[in-house]
């Protein structure tokens, strides 16, 4: 075959002659600005289709396109008329976009760093390549005098660029959307400062392909983020296969981590985008085509899709007289492209619109072959629109909230998408089969309908399809709806004493966090006592226990996570090991089971105490609970430690350097001020207030005129409130308080019991059982929710049962707090889970040991201690 044989008999030769040679212009082009569009700053292109369809965008006036067997004249008629060898074809011209003269808001014109070639929209980002700012790093084939060019490139404004595409738009229909990231000398090759830009875009794109080509990056981490943001295409290149070539052509990118650091990124990118998404080009007439073609080989074995690129020397680069490759040779490749392709699977319809080269799908035609039904189905306007959908939903299920994509199957992600969805689909229309039915035996129609409310929210607390405290609004909203409660009387449960108890004990801690005072107590004493591992650990347990007999532990977990990771770094200690691991044990066991020593460590006390009054009249004192939980929680904490030094007995340490590092922090702390001490001082009064007060009513008083109190001095801002008070735990208690209400009325609260619980079932067998089912629930729910769940159910069965009702809100309201074994049962769980150093068994294994130790306890203080203290459990007083 020869260039000029039948130069027009195969619309594929004819573009691959035309972008690979150019077009000569014998005769120039009149009107030039209407058609030429720049795409670098010595080369120009003009856009042309063929007969066929076929759009090429093809280069002009280089040295090498002048000598080009194509040319092109406009005829008298004004068409336009191609020849080679004899051979004439009338093409049609495709005029430069006006959009090229417009300017942004920022005065720059629009056609300097964009070009617009049928439906590929090309966007120049960053103004310059950082290689070309190190001496002899420019890669040898590439031009960017016109940029800036600095080690670090200016980044366009992203407002300026969505001009250029919403102009773009405005003119034709684009497709795809082609960003070149040029270079800058970091980790990240500066892709991180693309991320927002994509995002961007990918607000005004809709179903348009957004494509990327790019400079490897080490940190391959940014390649997630930039699929998260929006990302459709990764394109790294590989250039030449031969590695020692790679390292002539190339020396900034052999410098940054070579043919390797492009491997792993492809690698990566290709377990992150879609099949067919990932791209490298490989340049034909750098190497010998033998080792263009093994290159060609290895893309399409890992799955990447190369395109291939005819070499064009263009002037002014050090490889501007290395001659232009055989079209033959071009041609083979293409056609053993197309073959190889063809045979894998990959897909190819992505790589479509690119007027510059002969993408993988237009290579068939070189063979005469015509494009597939499906190949014509995947790049229609429907089809083109139906992949853009399937490319945002595989983004929505492989990213979710984050930016780590989840590599799983896309079919198992889409299962596990759409379970909870499906789930609440069938948890509804139960539901709404239920409340059509007539109510079973026993039960009133109003009782049916609260139970079937009750089980309702139950569902969802457990499975936590909703969030807890929209679960319990969805529960007032359906009592008025349902006909068992005046929606006066729901929502006036709102103002339940307990909910501005704890309210505003959530105040008081914001005001002590705010004002350094728990940190520097917490520091202060460990800096003391730590002067051993066991000493250390020690007080990493006790003192959290300590504290959240005034916080809530979830607050005491917060303070002391940060000092748990300073002791794990300063020792140098690597995931795993047993002392670490110790140590967050410690700081989370301590903060749980000091939480329950008083109503101030979590929200299930002040709820217990709320529910217990709404339903049967009765209530207790702080200082009642307090002594109800306090030989429980003096003997779990003992057996809390006992595993720990058992954990460590055989661990020797040097603390010299978390010493070092509590005095370090300490100093930069300084001392409490002012306002430390007068917030110390209020929290203390409040807290003898709180145990010298009667119930839940004067409770609520204290708490809120010490929050008064506390603004009146000045000692904290509105905005800290915001960030500490746990609103949810509102809005919960709100919830929960009117279903306990409702099942009470009605009655169906103790139908429920009864038809759960054997009758003859009394005394301490009773309340092992009522202890257990609490047990269970607060290790699958949130220890407020269990509190909510059990309470209604426990309550008419104890009473019947001739159990005292403040003893059974004790019991489950205490039990409650003891969640050791999941991370879902409480947030100290969940936190030292998320440090990485403990696994779920470890934390099964001890917290199975842990549970049980508070199950026997809890029976022997209920029988033995609490008759001493003047509650009772066993007997109505």
């Amino acid at each position: 075959m020869t260039d000029d044989l039948h130069p027009f008999s195969n619309p594929g030769r004819t573009k691959l002659s035309l972008v690979s040679r150019g077009l000569a212009l014998p005769d120039g082009l009149p009107d030039s600005s209407r058609w030429l569009a720049q795409s670098n700053s010595a080369e120009s292109t003009l856009d042309v289709r063929l007969p066929s369809g076929h759009f090429c965008s093809v280069p002009v006036g280089q040295p090498y396109t002048e000598a080009s067997g194509f040319s092109l004249k406009l005829g008298d008629d004004g068409m336009a008329v191609m020849s080679c060898g004899g051979e004439t074809e009338t093409v049609e011209l495709v005029e430069a976009p006006a959009f090229y003269s417009k300017l942004t808001r920022k005065g720059s014109r629009m056609g300097s760093f964009a070009s617009l070639h049928d439906r590929l929209l090309i966007l120049q980002p960053f103004m310059g390549c950082g290689f070309f700012a190190q001496p002899d790093q420019a890669c040898a084939y590439c031009q960017f005098d016109s940029m800036l060019n600095e080690e670090q490139p200016p980044l366009r404004d992203a407002l300026e660029l969505v001009e250029v595409v919403l102009a773009a738009l405005d003119e034709r229909e684009v497709d795809t959307v082609y960003l070149y990231n040029g270079f800058t000398p970091n980790d990240d090759v500066g892709l991180s400062r693309l991320i927002p830009v994509i995002a961007l875009l990918r607000r005004h794109l809709g179903h348009r392909q957004i494509a990327l080509e790019t400079v490897a990056p080490k940190d391959v981490s940014v390649i997630d983020a930039l699929y998260a943001a929006g990302l459709d295409i990764f394109i790294c290149n590989l250039e030449v296969f031969d590695g020692k070539r790679f390292a002539e052509i190339c020396p900034g990118k052999e410098r940054q981590g070579g043919q390797d650091a492009i491997w792993h990124a492809l690698e990566h990118a290709n377990k992150v985008f879609r099949s067919g998404a990932v791209v490298s080009h490989l340049i034909v007439g750098l190497e010998p085509l033998e080792s263009t073609l093994s290159g060609l080989k290895a893309l399409i074995d890992k799955g990447i899709v190369p395109l291939l690129i005819p070499f064009r020397p263009l002037p002014g680069t050090p490889l501007q007289d290395v001659k232009i490759p055989a079209l033959d040779d071009v041609e083979n490749a293409l056609l053993l492209q197309y073959h190889l392709l063809e045979t894998s699977g990959l897909p190819t319809h992505r790589l479509r619109d690119m007027g510059r080269v002969l993408t993988p799908m237009e290579s068939r035609v070189l063979d005469g072959e015509q494009p597939a039904l499906s190949e014509r189905w995947v790049i229609s306007s429907f089809g083109r629109h139906w992949g853009g959908w399937l490319d945002g939903l595989r983004r929505h299920v492989r990213v979710g909230k984050g930016e780590k994509t989840d590599d799983r199957p896309f079919h198992r992600l889409l299962a596990a998408q759409a379970a909870p969805f499906v789930v609440m689909f069938m948890i509804v229309m139960a539901f709404a089969v239920g409340a059509i039915s007539d109510a079973p035996e026993g039960l009133s129609s109003e009782g049916w309908q609260a139970l079937l409310v009750f089980l309702l929210c139950l569902v969802l607390w457990v499975t936590q399809l909703l969030p807890l405290a929209v679960t319990s609004l969805l529960g007032m909203a359906l009592l008025p709806m349902l006909g068992v409660m005046p929606a006066s009387n729901v929502f006036a449960l709102f103002g339940n004493p307990a909910v501005f108890f704890i309210l505003g004990a959530f105040m008081l801690v914001a005001g002590v966090m705010q004002s350094g005072l728990s940190e520097r107590v917490a520091l202060g004493i460990l800096d003391r006592v730590a002067h051993s591992p066991k000493q250390l650990l020690c007080a990493m347990l006790l003192l959290p226990a300590l504290m959240a007999c005034v916080m809530p532990e979830h607050a005491v977990a917060a303070l002391f996570l940060p000092i748990a990771w300073e002791i794990v770094r300063s020792l140098g200690l690597k995931k795993g090991h047993v002392y670490a691991q110790a140590i967050f044990f410690a700081l989370a066991w301590g903060a749980i089971i000091g939480g329950v020593t008083t109503l101030l460590g979590g929200a299930r006390g002040p709820l217990a105490l709320a529910l217990s009054s709404e339903l049967t009249g009765h209530s207790f004192s702080f200082l009642q609970w307090t002594l109800a939980a306090l030989p429980l929680v003096i003997g779990v904490l003992s057996v809390a430690l006992y595993l720990l030094l058992r954990m460590t007995s055989y661990v020797t340490l040097d603390l010299q350097a978390v010493r070092q590092r509590f005095t370090q922090r300490r100093l930069e702390l300084g001392g409490l001020g002012i306002k430390g001490w007068l917030m110390a001082v209020l929290m203390s009064a409040t807290v003898l207030a709180w145990v010298l007060a009667g119930h839940a009513n004067t409770l609520a008083s204290i708490s809120l005129i010490a929050v008064v109190l506390m603004f009146a001095l000045r000692l904290v801002e509105w905005k800290a409130i915001e960030q500490h008070v746990s609103w949810s735990v509102v809005l919960m208690y709100g919830g929960a308080i009117a279903i306990g209400k409702a099942l009470s009325d009605t009655g169906a609260a103790m139908w429920l019991a009864h038809s759960l619980i054997p009758g003859d079932m009394v005394g301490l067998a009773l309340v092992a059982l009522l202890v257990l089912m609490t047990l269970f629930f607060t290790e699958g729910v949130s220890n407020a929710a269990a509190v909510a769940i059990v309470l209604p159910i426990a309550m008419p069965i104890g009473m019947a049962a001739g159990l005292d009702p403040v003893g059974v809100a004790l019991t489950i309201g205490i039990i409650a707090g003891f969640a050791f074994m999941l991370t879902m049962g409480t947030p100290p769980n969940a936190m030292i889970y998320a440090s990485g150093y403990l696994n779920s068994g470890s934390m099964l294994r001890y917290g199975a040991v842990l549970s049980l130790s508070a199950f026997l306890l809890f029976i022997l203080v209920a029988t033995y201690w609490w008759p001493v203290v003047g509650l009772s459990l066993l007997e109505v007083q």
